[in-house]
């Protein structure tokens, strides 16, 4: 991997031991924290986010950021073209106006066709080069209790603090960089700094609480879900997977498949009736009875919308922006933390128990009965996300 290369965006970074993590849990746990850090930033906030929409949420975020403006903090915004198109043009101008450097990835044009669909699906803040927050939400009302109430979509972000942040921020500077001409120079000069700094970081030690960052950009680069099959292929006793769109890969399935038929408890966690893309959800119920029949264990999310994106595989976790589904894998940008950490491992099990627990398990006999309106359903949208899925990446 050539840090100098401004067109990549995928990034495995090396592993590293002194750090400290707090899993936050839905809106009313994650914001306040991300408010209180922007509102101490003495002198950088950066952030990359996919949703970002206008709202109560997002005027407190934007009260706080004019706020580190004022106090002279260097305030940079990266937000994707399609998932910010409900950020009101007043809102960009205040962000603007303030002095708040403030792009979009991948902007939609005509001209691009297919590369339309490329998006920058991470979700990251940094403050001061010293604390991250990183994980599946965006920066919307949908998110927050407050706001929403029992509707409220269901996830997750883990604060980070210690040598991982540096690591984070090396992302994002990949990111900033492939649409910064004026500083290229100096931003080239900070990656080939990191990288050097990465050939004397330990590697994978099953011994050692330890994490790193992982992240892809699509177009056939799919380092996070390697990392998942990998991990599912070596298990011995757990295998619990979270997402919230059930599309996946071929390899994937496989995996899950003769983990639990060697007897490895694997569970996946899913979304029940309150999702925001009813037809994805149709086309992954197509996999259920093979998965149901090799012994995989399905859990259906029933309170709310089912965000979450997490994996706890034996001792090892991954969580952050990426569902794991082909269409994410096949377009996105995305970012995970992976983590071989007791203290988070414990902390993310018992999130997916509580999510277990608030699920309806979907049970071969039970898969068998129902209705045949379900099915057509079910097949017609596998059908047209498998001719979304060979779509040509150019």
């Amino acid at each position: 991997m050539n840090p100098a290369n401004s067109d990549s965006f995928t990034c495995i970074l090396p592993w590293r031991t002194q750090n400290h993590y707090q899993l936050l849990v839905d809106g009313d746990q994650f914001f306040p924290r991300i408010l209180q850090a922007v509102a101490s930033a003495t002198s950088a906030v950066d952030i990359e986010m996919y949703l970002f929409e206008s709202g109560q949420i997002t005027d407190e975020l934007i009260d706080h950021l004019l706020k580190a403006r004022d106090r002279d903090v260097y305030v940079r915004l990266l937000l994707d073209h399609v998932g910010s198109h409900n950020l009101r043009h007043n809102d960009r101008e205040r962000l603007r106006t303030a002095g708040v450097d403030l792009r979009f990835f991948n902007r939609v044009k005509r001209n691009k066709h297919l590369r339309n669909f490329s998006r920058d699906h991470r979700k990251i803040v940094l403050v001061d080069c010293a604390v991250a927050f990183i994980g599946g939400a965006g920066v919307a009302d949908d998110f927050s209790p407050q706001h929403r109430g029992k509707r409220a979509w269901h996830d997750a972000m883990v604060e980070i603090q210690g040598e991982l942040v540096h690591d984070w921020q090396l992302l994002f500077e990949r990111s900033w960089q492939h649409y910064d001409s004026v500083h290229e120079e100096e931003l080239r000069a900070k990656l080939r700094q990191a990288f050097d700094r990465s050939e004397a970081s330990p590697l994978m030690n099953r011994s050692l609480p330890q994490a790193r960052v992982v992240a892809s950009r699509g177009l056939g680069h799919k380092p996070i879900l390697g990392s998942l099959i990998s991990e599912i292929n070596k298990s011995s006793h757990r295998a619990w997977v979270c997402t919230a769109y059930f599309y996946p890969s071929r390899k994937l399935l496989k995996a899950l498949r003769k983990a639990a038929q060697r007897g490895v408890d694997v569970r996946l966690i899913l979304p029940g009736d309150h999702t925001d893309h009813p037809s994805v959800r149709y086309a992954g119920r197509t996999w259920y009875r093979p998965l149901l029949e090799a012994g995989v264990r399905v859990f259906e999310f029933q309170p709310r919308f089912l965000h979450l994106k997490a994996a706890a595989v034996d001792d090892w976790l991954t969580i952050g922006s990426c569902n794991f589904d082909r269409w994410n894998l096949h377009w996105n940008l995305e970012a995970n933390l992976e983590a071989l950490d007791p203290e988070l491992n414990q902390q993310v099990t018992h999130l997916l128990e509580q999510g277990l627990h608030a699920s309806k398990e979907i049970t071969l006999s039970s898969w068998k009965q129902r209705g045949w309106h379900e099915k057509i359903r079910e097949r017609f949208w596998k059908w047209v996300a498998m001719f979304l899925a060979r779509l040509p990446n150019d």
